[in-house]
C-alpha cells in the first residue's frame, strides 16, 4: 500500500510538472558545466539564451553551489546521479551515495529531476526500473529521467524493432517523460531514418500520455574523429532539427551539448572556459523557436504525414488527409505535415527537409488562412491558390480554425 501511495503521488507530481507552464515549450543544455566553469555570469549566459534547464553532474564537489548559482540565474537542474562515462550508469547494488545525493537536494529550489541514465539497451531495463523506483521512494516530487537510445543498431538495443525498444522502456519502466536522442544532419545528408523514430516516439507517447522530450545537436561531434561524419550545427541546421522535433509534438527541446566533452573541437563553451559562435547559433535557434512555442506548447499531434518522396515507416500526404480549409497541398520536395491540435485551435504545420536550399509549396484554401512566420507574426493568406515558400529548415505554420 505504502509503495502504491508513492507511485501515485509521483505521478500527481509529474502531471503538475509537465502541465503547460504560461504556454512554454522548455530548452535544455545537455552537459553542462563543470565546477571550474561554474560562474554566476555563465549560469545567466544561459538563461540569456532562453535555457530553462541545465544538466549538473553530481560527482562534483561543488555540485550544491552549481545548485544555488542556478537559482540565482532562475535556471532549473536536472541532476545527474552518475558521471557522464559509461552513459551515467549506476551502480544499482550500492545506492549509499545516491541516497546522500538525493536526500541532500531534494529540497532544493534549483532541483528539476533526476537523471540516472542515457542510451541503455534493454536488458537494463530490470536495472533501471529498480534505481528509479527506489528513487522515486525517496523523492516522489520530481521526475526520473532515463534516456532512450536512437536507432543506431537494433540489435545492439535487443530488439529488432525500435518501436518495440521504446514501447518496452514506456511500459515496464513506467516513464514519466520519453527522451531519446538522435542528431541526423551528417555531412551527406539526413540519417534515413530520424524520421522512422520519431513516429515510433510519438506513438509510444501518444499511448502513455506522456510528453516527448526531444534532441538536437549544438555542438560538432566527433569533429576530431577520422571517422567523423556529423555536419558542423548552423542556425538552419538547428531550425530543421528544431521545427521537426516540434512538429511530432515534442515539449521539451534538448541542446547536446553546452561545454566541450571531448569528442568534438566546437561546442558552446570550451574546456578552457572560452565561449564560441557555437553558443550564438544556440541563442539564435532557441529564441527563434520561442516565438512560435504557444502553438506546440499542450498540443495534440493528430498525425503526421510527407509530401513528395516518403520516408521509410512514414505515410504520404493524401488528399483524405486534408481538412475541409485546405483543398490542396503539394511541394517541390520532401516536406513533413504535422496536423496539430491545441485547445480549440487548428494547424498544419509543414517543415522543409533540408537546410540546404527552400521549398516550394503550393496550397490552395476553400477560405483564408492566417500564416505564422518564425518570428512569431501573424499574416493572412486568401483563399484559392497561393504560392508559398519554406526557408532552408524553416517550417510552414498555417492556422485554419
Amino acid at each position: 500500500m505504502r509503495r502504491l501511495c508513492i507511485l501515485i503521488v509521483a505521478l500527481l507530481c509529474a502531471a503538475g510538472l509537465f502541465a503547460k507552464d504560461g504556454d512554454r515549450i522548455l530548452a535544455m543544455g545537455y552537459l553542462g558545466f563543470r565546477d571550474d566553469a561554474a560562474t554566476k555570469d555563465n549560469y545567466l549566459k544561459l538563461a540569456e539564451a532562453g535555457l530553462d534547464l541545465v544538466t549538473l553532474e553530481m560527482d562534483q564537489s561543488g555540485a550544491g553551489h552549481q545548485l544555488d548559482l542556478a537559482a540565482e540565474a532562475g535556471v532549473k537542474i536536472l541532476a545527474v546521479l552518475a558521471p557522464y562515462t559509461d552513459h551515467h550508469n549506476i551502480d544499482y547494488v550500492d545506492f549509499a551515495s545516491v541516497d546522500s545525493l538525493v536526500l541532500g537536494f531534494k529540497d532544493h529550489p534549483a532541483l528539476f529531476g533526476w537523471h540516472i541514465c542515457d542510451e541503455p539497451n534493454l536488458n537494463r531495463i530490470p536495472d533501471l526500473k529498480y534505481i528509479k523506483e527506489h528513487i522515486e521512494a525517496l523523492d516522489p516530487a520530481h521526475p526520473v529521467y532515463i534516456n532512450l537510445d536512437p536507432l543506431g543498431s537494433m540489435r545492439a538495443l535487443g530488439t529488432d524493432f525500435y518501436a518495440d525498444y521504446v514501447e518496452r522502456y514506456a511500459a515496464e519502466c513506467n516513464l514519466q517523460l520519453l527522451s531519446y536522442d538522435c542528431y541526423p544532419a551528417m555531412a551527406y545528408g539526413l540519417l534515413n531514418w530520424w524520421y522512422m523514430c520519431n513516429e515510433a516516439v510519438l506513438a509510444t507517447c501518444l499511448a502513455h500520455n506522456i510528453p516527448f522530450w526531444a534532441f538536437a545537436a549544438t555542438c560538432w561531434i566527433d569533429r576530431e574523429s577520422p571517422h567523423n561524419m556529423h555536419e558542423k550545427p548552423s542556425l538552419e541546421n538547428v531550425r530543421l532539427q528544431i521545427n521537426t522535433n516540434l512538429a511530432y509534438g515534442a515539449q521539451v527541446m534538448q541542446y547536446f551539448t553546452i561545454r566541450d566533452f571531448g569528442g568534438t573541437s566546437w561546442a558552446p563553451i570550451m574546456g578552457d572556459g572560452r565561449w564560441t559562435d557555437a553558443y550564438d547559433v544556440l541563442k539564435a535557434a532557441n529564441l527563434e523557436m520561442k516565438c512560435r512555442q504557444d502553438i506546440f506548447a499542450g498540443c495534440n499531434v493528430v498525425k503526421t504525414r510527407f509530401t513528395g518522396p516518403t520516408p521509410f515507416a512514414c505515410r504520404p500526404l493524401v488528399a483524405a488527409d486534408l481538412p475541409e480549409a485546405i483543398a490542396s497541398l503539394e511541394s517541390d520536395r520532401t516536406a513533413l505535415v504535422s496536423f496539430i491540435e491545441n485547445g480549440d485551435a487548428r494547424y498544419v504545420a509543414i517543415v522543409n527537409s533540408t537546410h540546404k536550399s527552400k521549398t516550394a509549396v503550393l496550397a490552395s484554401f476553400t477560405a483564408p488562412v492566417s500564416i505564422i512566420s518564425r518570428t512569431g507574426a501573424v499574416s493572412e493568406c486568401p483563399a484559392g491558390k497561393n504560392a508559398l515558400v519554406i526557408d532552408e529548415g524553416d517550417m510552414l505554420v498555417i492556422r485554419y480554425k
